[in-house]
């Protein structure tokens, strides 16, 4: 028996030599132009083979091939897609003797591969169809049969990938120092290690992975993999139970970020200093897509929980997602200061509106949170609703904020792909202004229960054809508070903050105004929102009531206010003088004097000044009757009742004659005056 194990081994090593010799005497460089021709006729790209093809003497052949490149689709920049400066694969002797390749080792040197879009989303590795050819009989009855392939060890260095977007123009690149994956035999586990960057930004994976037997026989593929990507650390952990498939799934994975400004280079923008980010979750697949089920996300102390699902089974990708938590701040995220004090030209920006984007995907969001915080106030019980269907998007949101409620239904038809038709109805009921951020830091205002209500519709490719066609209602209405005196103090810091000061009208030392009420009534027909004796407020000291027009085509603001003094109220109207009209544009507005009507008679604004206001009295710019004459200018801009006209007697013609007299006389004085300081 022993003579006999000793005749087989000995005919084994014959077989294996002979084998050996005639693949290490065969010139494999006669195959090469086939080879070419063969990748050309299957891609539709140029191939070349700039080296030559060797087979290393070893008793595991060694095939080592130097300057691979396939060329790129004609529109593309690059002239290759892909190109190797030298790749080796080691094959086992023995199974080729079954059909099948056994590649004991794959090595690949600096690979340069360029992958590209271009303007209508067509990448450059889609490669051309092969021709058909004509049928053959026997090939048909007998289709040969592909040999077997399995890989022990693959090694790849120094390659470099490129990702360029033809629609953004953003360009995505990965570096690889070195990528490997080997195992001992097909039935153990492979190791795997991954030492890159992106974009920059370090990326390392390290872990096992599943047996190639269970791969090929797509069974049970246990992952464990742990890694960092610019020190954000990444696990994932779990099964596949058809990997082949990506079916069965079974993970958990985890991502702990410490500062999320870490992510700048591999983001390609500015990322907010906030940390720690840690996200958590099951993943899994469903009928139709994949989960993450008992998902956790921690932003420093605030975390948000609930269920995430991805369908891909109908017409378009869908997105269901439950999300609740109870305290969120997102002030971190809503810019910074000093980006929002640039001021623009335009409030209502004119780039097309995303709509092939709203029919990409189908999404049904529901997010609620106990307390919201924003940069500028505090929401309570949030509970907001998303649904986008085939283009077209609902947003409901109900909500508590600053002492009211607020709630909103947000409609956006985008299923036409031409143009947008919005739809809204917004409502504030019983807000207290005075708690508003922007008011409450310059103590502004305290007090001020507001209902604001908000109608409308309109269509258009970009916000600023919707706004150009709008049609709806604005209306605002203030209950009572108080107005500051530190009004005065911050005029001329903002529009604001100017146009609120002539609520002010008293004189300095005094310590505010009661406000009794303000309403703002705007009609929008067509784009341009008009308010005829709209505008109303009234305070202790008087009463305010104007019009005017804002053309949401242009932004233009045409905004007039008459001040009116109640009985026994001495005023500043110096001020007043100077901020009765609002104009300039929505994005930028502009208080200015209104002074036309004194220009016109001869009366300059210093007159004004010098006069105590009695000259815009002679003039007709502020009428100097009882405020209290005329009824509640906010009845008058609501339209619950009609604003009195009284006739004026003979004695008071003679009264206004005298005082125009005494103006002209005072005007003389002052400028005598002024002339003898020069």
């Amino acid at each position: 028996m022993g003579k006999i194990i000793k005749i087989l081994v000995i005919l084994g090593l014959v077989v294996v030599v002979a084998l050996a010799g005639i693949i290490f005497t065969t010139d494999i460089n006669q195959y090469k132009d086939q080879i070419v021709q063969v990748v050309k006729d299957n891609t539709g790209r140029d191939f070349e083979i700039s080296g030559d093809l060797k087979l290393a003497p070893s008793l595991i052949p060694t095939v080592a091939v130097e300057g691979v490149s396939l060329g790129n689709a004609s529109w593309a920049k690059e002239k290759n897609m892909l190109s190797v400066t030298k790749f080796e694969a080691q094959i086992a002797l023995m199974p080729l003797l079954k059909k099948n390749i056994q590649v004991i080792k794959f090595i690949l040197i600096e690979p340069n591969i360029h992958l590209e879009t271009n303007s209508k989303g067509e990448g450059n590795w889609v490669l051309a169809t092969p021709a058909p050819k004509e049928k053959d009989s026997a090939a048909d009855a007998a289709p040969a049969a592909l040999p077997g392939l399995a890989v022990n060890e693959v090694l790849i260095k120094n390659a470099n990938i490129t990702y360029k977007d033809g629609k953004t123009g953003e360009t995505t690149e990965l570096h690889i120092d070195e990528v490997s994956v080997d195992s001992e035999s097909f039935s153990d586990p492979m190791n795997l290690f991954v030492k890159a960057d992106v974009n920059g930004s370090p990326l390392e994976l390290n872990g096992s992975l599943g047996s190639i037997n269970n791969l090929l026989d797509n069974k049970d593929y246990p992952i464990n993999i742990n890694g960092d990507i610019a020190g954000a650390a990444i696990t994932i952990e779990g099964n596949l139970g058809q990997p082949m498939d990506a079916k069965d799934i079974d993970l958990l994975a985890s991502l702990n970020i410490k500062e999320l400004s870490s992510l700048n280079k591999l983001a390609g923008s500015e990322l907010p200093e906030v940390g720690p980010i840690i996200f958590s979750g099951k993943l899994s697949d469903t009928k139709s897509g994949y989960s993450v089920k008992s998902m956790t996300a921690q932003v420093m102390e605030y975390k948000v929980s609930g269920d995430v699902e991805i369908g891909l089974g109908g017409v378009r990708p869908k997105l269901v997602a439950n999300l609740a938590t109870d305290s969120l701040d997102v002030s971190p995220f809503q810019g910074a200061p000093e980006e929002e004090a640039v001021k623009k030209e335009k409030l209502f920006p004119s780039d097309p509106l995303p709509l092939e984007g709203l029919k990409s995907a189908d999404v049904d969001l529901k997010f609620k949170a106990k307390k919201l915080i924003t940069k500028d106030l505090t929401i309570d019980d949030v509970n907001l609703s998303l649904a986008l269907n085939n283009g077209k998007l609902q947003i409901t949101q109900n909500a508590k904020a600053v002492g009211g409620t607020i709630s909103a239904t947000i409609n956006l038809d985008g299923s036409n792909g031409k143009s947008a038709s919005l739809s809204n109805n917004i409502e504030l009921k019983q807000i207290e202004l005075g708690q508003l951020s922007a008011i409450k830091e310059k103590e502004i205002l305290t007090g001020g229960k507001t209902d604001i209500t908000i109608k409308a519709n309109g269509s258009g490719t970009s916000v600023s054809a919707i706004m150009a066609g709008l049609n709806g209602k604005l209306l605002v209405t203030v209950g009572s508070g108080r107005i500051s005196s530190k009004a005065m103090e911050l005029a001329s810091a903002d529009a604001l903050m100017d146009t609120l000061s002539m609520l002010n009208p008293m004189a300095e030392g005094s310590d505010g105004s009661l406000l009794e009420c303000a309403v703002v009534n705007f009609d929008i027909k067509d784009g341009i929102a008009t308010a005829n004796n709209g505008i109303a407020m009234s305070t202790d000291q008087m009463n305010i009531l104007g019009g005017g027009n804002i053309n949401l085509k242009t932004e233009a603001l045409d905004i007039g206010i008459a001040p009116k003094a109640k009985k026994g109220v001495g005023l500043n109207v110096a001020q007043l003088a100077a901020l009765v009209r609002l104009g300039g544009s929505l994005a930028n507005p502009t208080p200015k004097a209104d002074t036309e009507a004194a220009l016109k008679k001869g009366l300059a604004a210093g007159a004004a000044v010098a006069t105590g206001g009695l000259s815009l009295l002679a003039e007709g710019l502020l009428d100097g009757g009882s405020g209290d004459d005329d009824g509640n200018p906010c009845d008058i801009a609501l339209g619950k009742a009609p604003k009195k006209t009284a006739k004026k007697t003979s004695a008071e013609k003679n009264t206004v004659e005298k005082t125009t007299d005494t103006v002209k006389d005072a005007a003389s004085a002052v400028g005598d005056k002024l002339k003898n300081l020069f």
